[in-house]
């Protein structure tokens, strides 16, 4: 049995937890937390006696692996210290803001045989992006393709009134493309590869100066972004990749090749595939127990656990996606704490 502790008390806590909870080989023991009230009180609701606050403690408490759900900024520190205590980590995305932060940890636990995952829903372990990439060979030669994930935050109202939730902020290592476009980003590199060349755009928002509360034109600070969009190119085929924080849309993901197209209810969590050929049309469905089941990269984490060898291609993966966010990043002006 795999004893596993928690930084971090949000709702994506809560997700992984609820696998926990259905699986036979991995337990929860103990939850850090900076503030001892908060962790107590997710504690109590969890149930889980333990409570720590520093990392030394979490380091001393005899637990097997590790879960962070922390700010991403705080990501490459907290992995880095729970790897050289000897703890298995799997670490929530963006793994890090930086592409040598993550190598940096992938060295690390490669020296000290440890397991080093990020929790997405890759193809290695997520049946429906597994059953997205399975199907590809039936397109034919692909042509097009458009991914996205765009959901407006719970928390936009509140940077609009001026204040600065953790998802909105800068030094956070946060924004739309830290948050959620690394899924459609993620699975662009793993259906197609690295693009050759690619064009960005982002929208940075900001807060408003002061005075300029009642103009149409009002000027903005811009200091992270709210939405953007990619076009990759590769050979004989445009990917065009959006994702946002300040909109909404329920579109799915279509790739269309010259024999068949393809059809995603969503990138980020593959519940139901559309494949419309010629007079033909088929659906796939995706097994799953919940919405947003973590129970996939959790058994896979468990997996990783047992031989450390397994995190070699989710690792790469992971690599390059970051390598990609980073000049997306550059070309927007995006700038993050850490970067």
């Amino acid at each position: 049995m795999i004893s596993l502790a928690t930084i971090g008390t949000s709702a994506i806590t809560e997700h992984l937890l609820d696998a926990v909870a259905d699986s036979s080989r991995i337990r929860h023991t103990v939850v850090h937390s900076r503030s001892a009230a908060r962790g107590r009180a997710f504690a109590d609701q969890v149930g889980v006696d333990r409570v720590v606050t520093t990392l030394e403690e979490l380091a001393g408490s005899g637990i097997d692996a590790v879960y962070i759900a922390s700010p991403n900024a705080l990501h490459h520190d907290q992995a880095r210290a729970m790897l050289r205590a000897g703890k298995h980590v799997l670490v929530e995305k963006s793994a890090c803001v930086t592409p040598a932060g993550w190598q940096d940890l992938v060295d690390l636990a490669r020296a000290r045989g440890l397991a080093l995952l990020e929790a997405n829903r890759n193809s290695v372990w997520h049946p429906g992006t597994a059953a997205l990439r399975e199907a590809l060979p039936r397109l034919g030669r692909i042509r097009l393709s458009q991914l996205g994930y765009c959901q407006r935050s719970s928390r936009y109202d509140r940077f609009l009134a001026g204040q600065t939730p953790g998802i909105f902020d800068p030094a956070m290592g946060a924004g739309a493309l830290m948050d959620i476009g690394t899924y459609a980003l993620e699975a662009m590199i793993e259906l197609f590869g690295q693009p050759p060349t690619f064009s960005t755009e982002a929208v940075l928002i900001g807060h408003q100066q002061p005075g300029t509360a009642d103009r149409q034109d009002r000027p903005l600070d811009p200091s992270i972004d709210g939405a953007g969009v990619l076009t990759a190119r590769y050979p004989g085929h445009l990917c065009t990749v959006t994702w946002s924080k300040i909109s909404d849309s329920s579109a799915p993901s279509v790739i269309q090749g010259e024999d068949a197209t393809l059809t995603a209810d969503s990138i980020e969590d593959p519940s139901q595939l559309t494949l419309t050929a010629r007079g033909s049309r088929q659906v796939i469905e995706i097994p799953r127990r919940r919405i947003r089941d973590m129970g996939h990269e959790l058994e896979a984490f468990a997996d990783a656990v047992e031989d450390p060898s397994r995190c070699s291609l989710p690792q790469r993966w992971t690599a390059q996606r970051l390598d990609l966010m980073a000049e997306i990043r550059r070309r927007t002006g995006v700038r993050l704490a850490g970067s």
